[in-house]
C-alpha cells in the first residue's frame, strides 16, 4: 500500500538535536500513531536505532522499523443506480504490516573526513524496496571551520500483485539519486549549508491501486488503470540556516526548491526553535509551510473536467495536484538524568484541498 507522502519526512523528523552531528553511542526507539482524517489511514510506527562508535575512525549505525497501516484510499467506482456512470469511493484494503532495515558505516581519516557506505531494505505485501548509497564528507582544512559533502543512492523497487492492485504481475522500477553540498560554520553563533540534489526514476511509476475514468469517442465512460510516464527527473537544492540566539535558544530556517518533468514545482519552507527551557527539558516547536503546484497529467475527482481521454497519461491521485500544506508540531524532550532522555510530540497536517491528519510520538535514547 502507498504510504503516505508526508511519511517520508516523519521517519526522520523526530529527533530533537539542532545539530546534526552527534558522536555518541546510543540506542533509541520512537513510536508514533498516525491518523488521517475522515476515517482513511491509520499507521502505527515503532523503529529501533543503535549507533555505536568503534574507536575515533569507525561509526557503525543500525536502524529497524515496523508499521502495521489499515483503512481506505479514494477509488472511482461504478455509480450504483446509473448503468455507464462512475463516482468517487472508497477501497478498504486488508491491514497490512511493513518492516524495515538500514545500516550504515562511516570511516574516517587521519585528516577526519568521512566516507560513508550504506543498505537500507523495507519489505511488505504489496511492495519491496531495496537501497544502496554512498557519501563523503571532505573538510576544507585543518580549521573545520568548512566541509563538502557528496552522495549517491540506488533504489531497486518492486510494486507486487495481489487481488487488490492493477498491476497482474509485479512491476519493477529503479531511483537514481545524487547531492553535493557546502556546509560553513560563518562564527560560534552561525552555521549555513546548502544543497543541490537531483533524481531520475524510471520504471512502473503509477499507483497500482487507483483508476481513472476515460470518456470513449462514442461518448461512454470507461474506468481504467492509473497510468502516469516510465521516466520521471527531478532537481532541486536546499538551504538552511542555523542560528544560537542565547546559550538555551536555537533557531534552525530551512528552505527547499523541487521541480520535476511532470511539471511539479514545489517550495518549502520550515522553521524549528529549539529552547533549553531547564536543564532537563527542551522545547522544540515546528512549523512548516508547502506549495505544490499539479502534475502535467493530473485531474482532480472533483474538477472540471475530472476524466481523460481514451489514450494518454491520466491520475486522479491528490498528492499531484496542486495544493499548499500547512504542519504545526509540539515536541517535548525530557532529560533527567545526562544518559537517558524521553520524548513526546503532536503534529498537525492540513492541504488546502481538504486534507488532514494527526501524530503523536514518544520515545527514549540511552546514551552509554
Amino acid at each position: 500500500m502507498h504510504k503516505p507522502t508526508l511519511m517520508l519526512a516523519l521517519a526522520g523528523g523526530l529527533a530533537l538535536s539542532a545539530n546534526t552531528a552527534n558522536a555518541e553511542d546510543k540506542f533509541s526507539t520512537q513510536a508514533m500513531q498516525y491518523r488521517e482524517d475522515d476515517q482513511r489511514m491509520d499507521i502505527d510506527y515503532i523503529t529501533f536505532g543503535l549507533e555505536k562508535d568503534f574507536g575515533t575512525d569507525y561509526s557503525l549505525k543500525l536502524d529497524y522499523g515496523y508499521d502495521a497501516i489499515s483503512g481506505a484510499t479514494p477509488v472511482w467506482k461504478p455509480h450504483p443506480n446509473l448503468v455507464g456512470e462512475f463516482v468517487e469511493s472508497r477501497q478498504t484494503l486488508p491491514k497490512e504490516v511493513r518492516r524495515a532495515g538500514s545500516g550504515a558505516l562511516t570511516v574516517r581519516d587521519a585528516a577526519r573526513n568521512e566516507y560513508t557506505v550504506g543498505a537500507a531494505y523495507s519489505d511488505e505485501p504489496d511492495f519491496k524496496s531495496a537501497e544502496i548509497s554512498g557519501a563523503v564528507m571532505l573538510w576544507h582544512d585543518e580549521l573545520h571551520n568548512r566541509s563538502y559533502n557528496a552522495g549517491i543512492g540506488v533504489q531497486n523497487n518492486t510494486a507486487i500483485a495481489t487481488p487488490f492492485t492493477n498491476n497482474a504481475r509485479d512491476a519493477d522500477s529503479r531511483v537514481y539519486n545524487v547531492q553535493v553540498g557546502i556546509t560553513e560554520i560563518l562564527n560560534a553563533t552561525n552555521t549555513l549549508e546548502a544543497t543541490l540534489f537531483g533524481a531520475r526514476e524510471t520504471g512502473y511509476l503509477s499507483n497500482h491501486y487507483l483508476k481513472t475514468v476515460r470518456l470513449q469517442d462514442d461518448g461512454s465512460k470507461l474506468m481504467a488503470n492509473d497510468s502516469r510516464p516510465d521516466k520521471r527527473n527531478s532537481l532541486g537544492f536546499t538551504l538552511r540556516w542555523i542560528r544560537a540566539w542565547l546559550p538555551v535558544f536555537t533557531s534552525n530556517l530551512w528552505y527547499r526548491f523541487y521541480r520535476d518533468s511532470w511539471a511539479i514545482a514545489a517550495h518549502t519552507v520550515e522553521s524549528k526553535l529549539y529552547w533549553d527551557a531547564t536543564p532537563w527539558l527542551r522545547v522544540n516547536p515546528v512549523y512548516r509551510w508547502q506549495w505544490q503546484d499539479k502534475a502535467d497529467f493530473y485531474r482532480a475527482y472533483n474538477g472540471q473536467p475530472n476524466m481523460f481521454a481514451t489514450t494518454g497519461y491520466g491520475s486522479n491521485d491528490a498528492r499531484l495536484g496542486r495544493f499548499t500544506v500547512q504542519t504545526a508540531q509540539l515536541n517535548l524532550e525530557f532529560r533527567p538524568v545526562k544518559q537517558h532522555s524521553f520524548n513526546i510530540g503532536f503534529s498537525h497536517y492540513w492541504q488546502s484541498n481538504g486534507f488532514a491528519a494527526d501524530w503523536l510520538t514518544a520515545g527514549y535514547i540511552w546514551k552509554f
